[in-house]
């Protein structure tokens, strides 16, 4: 059989990493790249090099390959070819438009499809994992998430669906309450942030030894000592997990799935994690929109990203069909 190609190059939280996949969706190549400064100039460098990378190591396939799929965070116009980065302006956040797709099909040659990192996990999984569910949200850490509804990719007007997160402002609150939490959040739920306050603060905990000598603490080390019981860690997941278990009740309500997925490097977080963001759905939102709900940790991880991409190439491209 004369097989197609594509391939997928996902930017996660924790790393980048970019496949070669089969139109039977068989995964033929992978290369992966560590991140450490996620910045707009660093986002496009390690594309590059992920690009450049498994196209070299696929040279016996190029010449069916059907295009080059792209996923990562930010507003995707994927009908325009642009990636809208979020940029903070003094107590606000700008966008800064980039034109990746033209920029990228002149360097590369071949056509080239951008997506939202949520939607291409959501994807990925339903694909994958759940492909009975037609109405699942892949769930992110920060402000993002992936919808899919009625077995299609939920994607808005102009790309921008998902981003659940209101700018913050001087006075969040009103006659019905304080609805900061609605503020825009870090990725990692400022997990790290947290521990080093509390460790600064003399508590007593085992992420003392995690610690760099340059005061570096990584989100893994937390959810390490979590599950090694460290009382301290498990705290502040569970601080994390109350947060975002209020953000998922809202879509819940919202949109009633019938599948919520915890992605976007959360889910090694552990069952304490899951569990308690189990507690917090059950508080938060409504039993008739939760009966029959599942909620689970993704079972792709960080090739949720990738792979998702590279399914949406064979699906949009015409060359494939």
């Amino acid at each position: 059989m004369d097989h197609k190609y594509s391939i997928g190059i996902g930017l996660n939280l924790f790393d980048a990493r970019a496949i070669l996949l089969r139109d039977d969706g068989k995964q033929i190549t992978q290369i992966e790249k560590e991140r450490k400064d996620i910045t707009a100039n660093e986002t496009i460098k390690v594309l590059l090099e992920l690009v450049e990378d498994i196209l070299n190591s696929s040279k016996k396939y190029r010449e069916r390959i059907v295009g080059i799929g792209l996923a990562l965070g930010g507003i995707i116009d994927g009908k325009k070819g642009i990636v809208y980065w979020p940029q903070r302006q003094d107590s606000s956040y700008v966008y800064i438009s980039i034109p990746l797709k033209k920029y990228l099909e002149e360097k590369f040659k071949l056509p080239v499809l951008l997506e939202n990192d949520a939607n291409a996990c959501v994807w990925a999984e339903h694909i994958r994992n759940f492909p009975k569910y037609k109405n699942i949200i892949y769930m992110f850490s920060g402000v993002g998430c992936g919808i899919l509804i009625e077995g299609s990719l939920y994607r808005g007007r102009n790309g921008a669906a998902g981003e659940l997160f209101v700018y913050p402002h001087r006075i969040m609150r009103s006659l019905l309450g304080d609805f900061s939490f609605l503020a825009h959040w870090p990725l990692d739920l400022e997990v790290t942030k947290r521990a080093k306050e509390l460790i600064a603060l003399g508590k007593n905990t085992s992420l003392i030894k995690r610690i760099t000598p340059t005061g570096d603490l990584s989100i893994k080390d937390i959810f390490n000592e979590a599950k090694d019981r460290d009382r301290l860690s498990r705290d502040i997941l569970k601080e994390a997990a109350f947060s975002l278990g209020v953000k998922i009740s809202f879509l819940i309500n919202l949109i009633n799935p019938e599948a919520v997925i915890i992605g976007g490097g959360f889910e090694e977080a552990g069952d304490l994690f899951l569990e308690e963001i189990h507690s917090v759905i059950k508080k938060f939102s409504f039993s008739e929109m939760r009966r029959n709900l599942k909620i689970t940790s993704s079972k792709l991880g960080r090739e949720a990203t990738s792979l998702g991409v590279s399914y949406l190439v064979f699906e949009e491209n015409p060359l494939h069909k």
